[in-house]
């Protein structure tokens, strides 16, 4: 889990995405709390939520 998270952290930033556009891609209501998920760190994200994240990226 924690290396799908930072591949997704790695593909944001090189898209040059801020944390507030892929929530809104994704239509997640709170981008503070999206943003906490969005930490390089080892706090796991549940699986819904990378797995819409990737697919938003991959459009």
């Amino acid at each position: 889990m924690e290396e799908r998270k930072l591949k997704i952290i790695e593909k944001i930033e090189e898209k040059g995405m801020s944390v507030e556009e892929v929530a809104k891609a994704i239509s997640y209501e709170n981008p503070m709390v999206l943003g906490l998920y969005l930490v390089k760190d080892s706090y796991p994200v549940p699986a819904r939520i990378l797995d819409k994240i990737e697919a938003s990226l991959a459009n």
